[in-house]
């Protein structure tokens, strides 16, 4: 080796005691061998004076990362909680439709746009001569960057209010929704509380998400400012409730629970018949790519373009099933969709029973596994009765 030592060994094994030997001989000459290579007993010496020994148990240190997991999770969970007995405990505004959109009104209700960033707004008469009036601005996110959220521009003024593209803002009912959802000030304690928390959310069966600290909106398509979010349709928003997650909390368990809804089965027709070029079937490839943005990993799903025969885009291998909704196998359909022509007439007398004879096929949730099913992959939240909340972390 290092000095050029050669060991040769010569035994007659004649008996057990022979091998014996020969072994032991064999473990002297290499444990000196190896002290001899790799200095081990002067690396000892050396740093005598500089470190202290220590006996390392791999349980010990199993069961300390598990206990401060624990105590992580927990922390969040108690947020959640809190956040939800805080509104709980609130009462929706008694005002009526014309008071809160009314600028003059005391109830006139103002809230701080995630879109906007600020709480300026426009309303519309609804009649025939669509008049509309604008309403300043009386407060706007002051953003700076943020070391806890790798330097993310947040404002901790106030919590931010997104409501999706389809619904209308001044919606006297939605508005007094958001209203009642207004509790900064315990998004702020917890914020105060715990340096590392990240968003907290709140999303509401009606559509809208409030999240502390504030922070500019992420379009879909900035430059045309398309937003296809919606919070009712996250992953997140169909957990179970909290005091289901907090009782198991309080028992040691830690695991996520998805109880909220039950598992979807969804084919989705496309049209490609002659007509279907240019913008129409980019219309419709977005549409289709917003239903698989709803779609979680315990949904299974395929598309089926059609026009004069219907044919799934991926067959399973002949299977004509569905597939896990998995982030890998969403991402294969989108790009088979770019191979996709157009060509024909629609035909729905056949197209329909396909997919229905497909969906009927798979069996019920409590059979085994559906051989229909391919491709699969078994790979903190909280309720009001108006919603859910989530408390998330950027570490």
């Amino acid at each position: 080796m290092g000095s050029n030592t050669f060991y040769g060994l010569s035994y007659n094994f004649t008996d057990t005691t022979s091998i014996e030997e020969c072994a032991r001989v064999l473990s002297e000459n290499l444990q000196d061998t190896f002290k001899r290579v790799t200095k081990s007993d002067q690396i000892l010496q050396l740093y005598d004076q500089f470190v202290e020994p220590e006996q390392f148990d791999p349980r010990d240190e199993l069961k300390r990362s598990k206990n401060a997991i624990e105590n992580y999770l927990k922390r969040r969970a108690e947020f959640a909680y809190k956040a939800k007995v805080s509104l709980e405990v609130r009462e929706v505004v008694n005002a009526s439709d014309e008071d809160v959109n009314d600028p003059n009104s005391k109830d006139f209700i103002r809230f701080m746009s995630a879109k906007q960033g600020n709480d300026a707004t426009t309303i519309y008469v609804h009649d025939h001569s669509q008049r509309k009036t604008k309403v300043n601005e009386t407060r706007n996110f002051t953003l700076a960057a943020n070391a806890n959220f790798y330097s993310l521009s947040t404002s901790s003024i106030a919590s931010a209010v997104h409501i999706p593209t389809p619904l209308y803002d001044r919606n006297p009912e939605l508005l007094r929704k958001i209203e009642w959802s207004e509790i900064d000030e315990v998004y702020r304690t917890h914020r105060e509380e715990t340096r590392d928390l990240a968003f907290q959310l709140f999303c509401s069966e009606s559509g809208y998400m409030r999240f502390f600290p504030a922070a500019s909106w992420f379009w879909d398509n900035h430059v045309e400012h398309l937003d296809l979010f919606d919070c009712r349709n996250t992953q997140w928003y169909d957990y179970s409730t909290l005091s289901r997650v907090y009782r198991k909390y309080m028992r040691g368990y830690l695991r996520y629970i998805n109880a909220a809804t039950n598992s979807k089965n969804v084919v989705i027709m496309l049209d490609m018949s002659g007509s279907m070029l240019g913008q129409r079937y980019e219309i419709a490839k977005q549409t289709t790519e917003a239903i698989l943005e709803t779609l979680s990993h315990n949904d299974y799903f395929n598309i089926m373009p059609f026009s004069k025969t219907p044919a799934f885009l991926d067959d399973c291998k002949g299977k004509n099933g569905l597939l896990q909704a998995t982030m890998r196998n969403k991402k294969s359909l989108r790009s088979l969709m770019n191979n996709v022509s157009s060509e024909g007439k629609a035909e729905y007398e056949k197209a329909l029973p396909h997919a229905f004879t497909t969906l009927l096929n798979i069996p019920s949730s409590k059979s085994p596994p559906p051989v229909s099913l391919c491709r699969s992959l078994h790979e903190s939240a909280s309720m009001t009765r108006r919603g859910r909340f989530r408390v998330a972390n950027l570490g």
